[in-house]
């Protein structure tokens, strides 16, 4: 106590007196809470087991339609149309409960579907509620989705169909439509009152993503809704009531219940009923207002000295780090801190980031590096040590482009070896890339600097040549023709034999030719230069229009 200053000792006696009043007060008010706390436990628990009765409902009823229409799975499977015309029955017969009735075949595809025209082909094979019953064999509930085609959102129960040695067959399915599901819900929900004091009920997924909300909030169906701290809480609780702050903030009493199970162990929906904590306690929170004015007035005149001289000595710096530390988030590694040296605490946690800054600025510019070097693996075809397929289609976009705007042509040649397959069974794959390296050589050697030349797979490659016109296009391709040719290589001791290609050439002039279409057309060039005995360059033309010729 010798060493403390006179306004700590003045501040700790005032608190000293008021500590036993304010010790009652928080006794009798905690008593009150607890009441009150305990009475609204009883009715939210109550109301979420409620709420939670409409999707049991659902999920029965799913289930003991999906297990009746299984009984007429073999007539179903046999005919597409008179499959969708059942399931149209069905789902005017259920008044609209139901978005989608249908059949899926094992793999993914629809056999038929109560929604959707008979020419269009769908597959699900990657929607999780599908994927849980053909590998479980069992009921499923599926998550939020939004309908491929439809456009519809909604959930998918799924039921599979057994044979006699219980094998899945085919999975039957039915898309809750979430309109009809909300709208009976709300009707349930015109208790002025209730909305009056804050209740909120929302009921959603195995993902926390929002299926139904009471009352009615817009954007909120389809979207996550609760923050991922209250999901934990909510994902461990398997029922009950709890406190916790919302995503706002604010402090609100819980109550959880989860509504069915699916194969994997996890309930497929949730119901979480919840009201803010200051309308449950708000007549206790009254009362303790009223005996602690006294104490609050002279506990914000201590805040208030605190306040001032803490934003003097201390907080002026933790804005400096929190100022440090947004430059660092936003990219800025160079940010410093820059109090010096010294023994204050803050001081060397201003250190510290600094440390940290210079770190993560030269982690930085290894990463960039390291991004440069991978950019450039990514295009460029290891063996041949050309650019690749994705570098080519990349380059091809943008000078087809350039060329339109400039009125100026652009060639492309596609070739490839001739009877490279019959030659690498015969000499083996190594001698194969012998031939490919070598010419990749020749390439390199014949095309200009502003040609785009890439491996487009396997023995093919392309060429781009901006602003050339058929005929010079055509003068290079046979001068390449004719040096490719001339190659004589050896592989262990022994000669490879002449190598010969076929080429494919094709212009585009000023027209609305796209990249697809110009490398098909190549294609089906060097196709014909193939079939016209091989070793040997065919032209081909898309337009008679001026900027192609000669």
């Amino acid at each position: 106590m010798n060493n403390l200053s006179a306004r700590i000792r003045i501040v700790l006696l005032v608190l000293a007196a008021i500590l036993p009043v304010l010790a009652l007060t928080l006794y009798n008010g905690f008593r009150e809470r607890s009441a009150a706390e305990a009475a609204e436990h009883d009715e939210l628990r109550l109301v979420a087991e409620l709420t939670a009765k409409r999707p049991e409902q659902l999920l029965l009823h799913a289930r003991q339609l999906l297990q009746a229409i299984a009984a007429n799975s073999d007539e179903l499977l046999r005919d597409p149309n008179a499959c969708r015309a059942y399931f149209k029955r069905m789902a005017l017969e259920n008044e609209g409960v139901f978005r989608s009735l249908g059949v899926i075949l094992k793999d993914g595809h629809l056999h038929c579907n109560s929604a959707l025209p008979d020419a269009v082909s769908v597959n699900v094979g990657d929607r999780s509620y599908f994927r849980q019953a053909l590998e479980s064999g069992r009921f499923t509930v599926g998550e939020f989705q939004v309908g491929r085609n439809s456009r519809q959102s909604g959930i998918n129960f799924a039921l599979p169909v057994l044979d006699d040695e219980s094998r899945v067959r085919a999975v039957l399915f039915a898309g809750l439509n979430l309109e009809k599901f909300i709208e009976h819900g709300e009707s349930r929900r015109d208790d002025p009152e209730r909305l009056a004091e804050g209740l909120v009920t929302t009921i959603h997924d195995r993902n926390g993503v929002v299926l139904a909300r009471y009352p009615a909030s817009e954007n909120m169906v389809g979207q996550k809704g609760q923050d991922p701290f209250l999901l934990k809480i909510t994902a461990r609780h398997r029922g009950g009531v709890f406190t916790a702050a919302d995503a706002g903030g604010v402090q609100r009493l819980y109550a959880v219940e989860h509504v069915g199970l699916n194969p994997d162990g996890v309930p497929p929906i949730g119901v979480v009923v919840s009201k803010p904590v200051d309308v449950v306690f708000s007549s206790a929170k009254q009362a303790l207002l009223d005996t602690i004015v006294g104490i609050v007035i002279v506990t914000l005149l201590v805040l208030l000295a605190a306040w001032y001289a803490s934003g003097v000595f201390v907080l002026r710096r933790f804005h400096t780090l929190l100022e440090v530390a947004a430059r660092i988030r936003s990219g800025d590694y160079g940010a410093r801190a820059g109090f010096g040296e010294g023994r204050d605490e803050l001081i060397r946690i201003g250190a510290a980031f600094d440390e940290m800054a210079s770190e993560l600025q030269a982690r930085d510019s290894q990463l960039q590096q390291m991004m440069r070097q991978l950019n450039e693996q990514a295009i460029t075809d290891q063996l041949t040590g050309l650019p690749n397929r994705r570098y080519l289609w990349d380059r091809l976009v943008s000078e087809l482009m350039r060329s339109k705007r400039r009125g100026a042509p652009l060639s492309v040649l596609l070739f490839d070896v001739d009877f490279f397959k019959l030659f690498n069974d015969r000499w083996g794959h190594d001698a194969g890339d012998l031939v490919l390296r070598n010419i990749a050589h020749v390439i390199r050697k014949v095309i200009r600097g502003s040609d785009i030349v890439a491996r487009h797979g396997g023995e093919e490659f392309v060429i781009v040549m901006p602003e050339v016109n058929e005929d010079v296009a055509a003068a290079r391709a046979e001068e390449l023709r004719r040096e490719i040719e001339a190659l004589r290589l050896t592989f262990q001791g022994e000669e490879l034999g002449v190598i010969t290609v076929s080429i494919g050439v094709v212009c585009s002039p000023q027209s609305t030719d796209t990249a697809e279409d110009l490398v098909r057309s190549a294609d089906h060039a060097m196709y014909e230069a193939k079939q016209g005995g091989r070793n040997r360059i065919v032209v081909k033309r898309l337009d008679t229009a001026a900027g192609c010729g000669g």
